[in-house]
């Protein structure tokens, strides 16, 4: 019994590692799509949210568009 126990939380513990993971992808994939929208540098924002992925992804839905901060001035 103790075996399937074991087999069970070590099965629960791989499904979370892999919506972690889902997760982790999708954040990326949004981070590098509002950076290009938004005329920043996609590249150097993915390196950023690979390292802080929630909190680069926070400030750069905070910033404004280079094209409408270029136009203004």
């Amino acid at each position: 019994m103790s075996a399937l126990m074991l087999l069970a939380s070590n099965g629960g513990s791989f499904l979370w590692s892999l919506i972690s993971f889902a997760l982790w992808i999708v954040i990326m994939v949004w981070i590098y799509n509002i950076a290009k929208r938004k005329g920043r540098h996609a590249i150097g924002w993915l390196i950023l949210g690979f390292f802080f992925s929630i909190i680069t992804l926070i400030v750069l839905l905070l910033l404004p568009s280079k094209t409408t901060t270029n136009e203004l001035t």
